[in-house]
């Protein structure tokens, strides 16, 4: 399972402050490029692949409709992404599918699309539908993270999460039940099938309710990973 940490820059001056030696353990770097205004994300970019340059780096555009702060059009977000991949070739590119669903065969080529689902309301009743579409598309990564209600919508997520990865071994799944309650599907990714577990440097970075620290998350699996 691989620690998925974000960096949350809102200017370059940010960015040459970041340290990022603190980021040790971790295996993606997630840059939320939509704390930067839209002019700014391209200026930034260069400085920020060269401080993680021997990180793995998940771009990630999150949109007001799914939880983030970018309120791009269409045009400018399918831009932007295009942008950053042929300049910079990050390992993994976030792509919110159902929210630009009718621009995705824009990126068809793209082999290294996360296709995200992110709800912060709810576990919704098409959760099953929700994976089966992701996972038809095949991308890199399937990513879904949602809010549960109860223990049981927790389950239920990381049951689906092992339905689809027996039947499907060669995807990749990146699934999160956000909160409180949904913790434990943070760490027990070696047991569910998700791939990945998104971890804060600290309370300040943490994009993600119920998201762990870094140094605990490191912990945990450290403890996991003992024979």
């Amino acid at each position: 399972m691989k620690i998925v940490v974000p960096i949350i820059p809102k200017n370059l001056d940010e960015v040459k402050d970041i340290d990022s030696s603190k980021y040790e353990g971790a295996d993606i770097i997630e840059w939320r490029a939509d704390y930067l205004a839209k002019d700014d994300i391209l200026r930034v970019a260069p400085a920020i692949f060269e401080k993680f340059s021997g990180y793995e780096i998940l771009f990630t555009i999150r949109t007001v409709n799914e939880g983030g702060y970018a309120d791009f059009s269409a045009e400018d977000y399918i831009s932007l992404l295009k942008d950053v991949d042929a300049l910079y070739h990050p390992d993994y590119i976030d792509f919110e599918y159902f929210t630009y669903k009718s621009h995705f065969d824009q990126l068809l080529s793209f082999p290294n699309l996360a296709l995200s689902y992110h709800n912060f309301r709810e576990t919704p009743e098409n959760l099953m539908e929700i994976f089966s579409e992701l996972t038809t598309l095949a991308p890199r990564v399937v990513k879904i993270s949602v809010m549960p209600h109860n223990e049981q919508e927790v389950l239920d997520l990381m049951n689906y999460t092992r339905g689809f990865k027996t039947l499907n071994p060669e995807q990749t799944y990146a699934t999160v039940s956000m909160g409180k309650l949904g913790k434990l599907s943070r760490i027990s990714g070696d047991v569910t099938g998700s791939a990945w577990s998104f971890s804060g440097l600290d309370s300040e970075n943490a994009n993600g309710p119920g998201q762990l620290k870094l140094h605990d998350m490191k912990r945990i699996k450290a403890i996991l990973e003992e024979d």
